[in-house]
């Protein structure tokens, strides 16, 4: 008896359906993948604002956004970004690592000896002097080599492949090819590499960390002109430079008050964005709602060489626009006009269509990057009078 065989068209067509099949599948397996990966995001978020608030039990405050003692007793007048926000000069134990021994790091804050941080009483003898008096600042013990490059997994999004074990910020690389942009260790002048990722940051407010430095409300600059946007508004957050506010500074509520958010991790190695121990605007201080930077995840952005204002403000000079010269397609857009300083970071995160945000009540909420930018100013701001509806965002 002669058996009968698929022919080549039946094959093909079988094939062609099988791949069909697959075609029609396959989004919905990523969009279950990505829905478990952002659950996991939210789980973490979540138990950092339990460390949070079981630190602000233990101690009467929540922790300072950086803690920076060389800033005591300046304002947004006094002060400026090369004295608070510069990846170059001193800069404290952030909120990340002063919070570690109440999410179960205690061995990792040991190894930080943040007493080992006296830092300078301040203020400055030259109020807006332009750099740091290094030889005074011994703060560099607590990030030795074993902390800087600790993958923490409750400081990580699984939805951002940049944050991976073997993925830092300043590679023994970027130390001999861009020594200028690169931390360092004040009392010996070694450089600081291999500073693992993060994607959760300490909302400073809605304006940069300087502006705000002490927990003033940032209304005007030294000049005497109002800060913008929205002025005569405070625009303080809740941890910002050399603060942490006591439940009762949150007037506007702890439920309308944002006091964590997503950042992605940068670019490339030599982008500090998303850098979990490091406190300086977009590395581990979130929070931003001026004109040219005004939403989560806005592409906003200047090319290179014109880089004035547009998207978040990570100045270090040519470096960012020669290596990342389509950031602001990618939704990473930088301000490029020099110098080292980090302030203004915006919320991003590659979850479609917004971020994950920790309120300061311990609820975690998705914020769509279509929400209005005075209403991302008025969670932003942890007294601007304000007290909003969910359905506002």
């Amino acid at each position: 008896m002669r058996r009968r065989a698929f022919t080549l068209i039946e094959l093909l067509v079988v094939i062609a359906i099988i791949a069909v099949l697959i075609a029609l599948l396959l989004p919905a397996v990523q969009a279950a993948r990505e829905a478990a990966r952002r659950s996991q995001c939210v789980n973490n978020m979540k138990q950092l604002l339990l460390g949070l608030h079981n630190f602000e039990s233990a101690n009467g405050a929540f922790p300072k956004g950086v803690n920076q003692p060389f800033l005591n007793g300046l304002d947004q007048i006094t002060g400026s970004d090369s004295l608070g926000s510069d990846q170059t000069e001193p800069f404290g134990p952030n909120w990340a690592i002063m919070i570690l021994p109440f999410i179960e790091q205690q061995a990792l804050y040991n190894a930080s000896n943040v007493l080992g941080y006296p830092g300078w009483a301040g203020p400055y003898s030259v109020p807006g002097a332009s750099s740091a008096p290094n030889a005074s600042m011994y703060n560099m013990d607590w990030a030795n080599a074993t902390v800087r490059s600790t993958r923490v997994n409750v400081f990580v999004c699984p939805t951002d492949p940049n944050n991976g074990a073997d993925k830092f910020f300043c590679t023994p690389s970027d130390a001999s090819n861009y020594p200028q942009y690169a931390p360092k260790d004040q009392r010996t002048g070694a450089i600081l590499t291999n500073w693992a990722r993060g994607n959760y940051g300490a909302v400073q407010g809605a304006t940069d960390p300087d502006h705000v430095m002490n927990g003033v409300d940032g209304l005007v600059s030294s000049s005497g002109h109002p800060y913008l946007p929205f002025p005569g508004v405070s625009k303080s957050g809740m941890m910002s430079l050399n603060f942490g506010t006591t439940i009762a500074g949150v007037t506007d509520g702890l439920s309308n008050t944002a006091a964590i958010a997503e950042l992605r991790v940068g670019l490339g190695s030599m982008d500090i964005r998303g850098t979990w121990a490091i406190g300086l605007g977009s590395a581990s201080l979130a929070g931003h709602a001026k004109n040219y930077n005004p939403t989560p995840n806005n592409k906003l952005g200047l090319p290179p060489g014109n880089c004035n204002d547009g998207g978040d403000e990570m100045q270090a000079g040519d470096v960012m626009g020669m290596l990342y010269p389509k950031a602001a397609q990618q939704g990473m857009g930088f301000n490029c006009s020099g110098g080292n300083f980090n302030s203004g970071g915006q919320s991003r995160s590659l979850h479609a269509g917004g971020v994950n945000v920790g309120f300061g009540d311990g609820s975690v909420r998705f914020i769509k990057d279509s929400v209005s930018q005075r209403v991302w100013f008025n969670l932003l701001v942890r007294k601007d009078g304000t007290v909003m509806s969910s359905d506002q965002y």
